[in-house]
């Protein structure tokens, strides 16, 4: 590395969030700001058509879908094409199959932002072909650059990948194909991300001539047009907000995460709801798994039939879910939200599976997975999403046989 590139590459670091850096209205400044639409749910989108969930902040006409999901493309010069959700989370978790854009001096980025300038990073540099970069900032406060991470991971500009954030109000947790990749505490010196966020994903020039020297030494160098288009892929995502309500509100000027209020809701108030549909979605492969028609039921029912008849009885969450399903030939979307009326209930749940049927190898099995090796477009397996939630095997299989009989009531009606 030649001398002061380090500090070149730490300023760009410190810039690589300069980009999401505005805000309309800063609670933090005014008591007159709109507030937040919250999410208050979790669902999954396959971004086969466009998504109810986002809309096209720049460029609409670089942004298309298809049965791989949407493609985000850089054209030219100035392009700067991005979705940004329609909804805003107050802690949650969120989960993207995403493959980068190549090319020097591109940037893909997938990050969430609040009003008050709090923001959680993932970003990738078209030209490196090992890491992703992750990074986070509080109240817009940019004067370190001793926040920025860079990960290992395989060709992200050629292989989909799972990368998962969960954002608590106690830490927030990087993954990577199911494995941790950083854990930041609530307490940490530099500040924490503690407002409601929405979420935008989209491709930039980080290497683009007018930018400062650091962007472009961080982006790879100057990007080269010539060589346009460059495309970012999402395949899917899967979204949960951990706390309820219809709208967040900033009651003071602090930005502490105490001080916001959920209209009709709670903060925090569907936590433990909020990780149980997260994982139920996970367990699905892909959104387009719960269209509720007669062919996926009869996958869904062969699938369940090849197992083993190991049985047991259990009980489920005395929270009840409501599913709202929406389907068509060429997409699916579940949203999962909180029933008004929670009761207890029990079940019949499966929880040895037949090793003659098996998809899961025993790499998959052992305490450290070799992710290296895995298709990485398609969700996480049950094994890796209970590594990821902490969930023991019985409590997945559980969650899975109350996905089928979830079916079996969108069936009916």
């Amino acid at each position: 590395m030649f001398p002061g590139a380090e500090a070149f590459l730490f300023a760009g670091l410190l810039l690589s969030g300069a980009h999401a850096q505005t805000s309309d209205c800063n609670p933090l400044k005014s008591s007159k700001c709109p507030s937040d639409p919250a999410l208050g749910a979790t669902f999954a989108e396959d971004f086969k058509t466009n998504s109810t969930h986002f809309t096209p902040y720049a460029h609409p006409e670089r942004i298309s879908y298809s049965d791989d999901g949407v493609e985000i493309t850089l054209a030219q010069r100035y392009d700067n094409p991005s979705l940004k959700s329609n909804f805003y989370i107050m802690f949650g978790r969120l989960e993207v199959q995403l493959k980068a854009a190549p090319g020097r001096g591109v940037v893909s980025s997938f990050y969430l932002q609040s009003d008050d300038l709090d923001e959680i990073d993932l970003e990738w540099i078209g030209s490196d072909t090992t890491e992703v970069q992750s990074n986070y900032f509080s109240k817009g406060n940019t004067t370190t650059y001793t926040r920025g991470e860079f990960h290992g991971v395989d060709r992200p500009q050629e292989v989909f990948h799972n990368y998962t954030i969960d954002w608590t109000k106690d830490s927030l947790t990087f993954y990577l194909d199911g494995d941790i990749l950083r854990t930041i505490n609530s307490d940490d010196p530099q500040g924490y991300p503690q407002s409601p966020m929405f979420v935008v994903t989209g491709v930039w020039a980080g290497g683009d001539p007018d930018n400062a020297a650091g962007t472009i030494q961080w982006a790879g160098g100057e990007t080269d047009y010539s060589a346009a288009p460059y495309s970012m892929y999402i395949k899917s995502m899967i979204a949960s907000d951990y706390s309820t309500g219809s709208e967040y509100v900033y009651s003071d000027t602090s930005g502490d995460w105490s001080s916001i209020t959920a209209v009709d809701g709670e903060i925090n108030g569907r936590y433990d709801e909020g990780v149980e549909q997260f994982s139920m979605l996970s367990l699905g492969s892909e959104a387009s798994s719960f269209q509720s028609s007669s062919s996926s039921y009869d996958a869904l029912s062969s699938s369940y039939a090849r197992h083993s008849t190991h049985i047991s009885s259990s009980a489920i969450s005395s929270s009840s879910l409501q599913a709202r399903t929406t389907s068509s030939d060429s997409k699916s979307t579940l949203t999962l939200t909180k029933s008004s009326s929670a009761s207890s209930s029990s079940f019949t749940s499966i929880v040895e599976d037949d090793p003659k049927n098996s998809t899961t190898s025993e790499s998959e099995k052992s305490s450290t997975l070799d992710t290296g090796a895995l298709d990485s477009s398609s969700s996480a397996s049950a094994l890796r999403t209970s590594k990821v939630m902490g969930l023991p095997a019985v409590g997945l299989n559980a969650i899975a046989v109350t996905l089928f009989l979830s079916f079996l009531g969108l069936i009916a009606l």
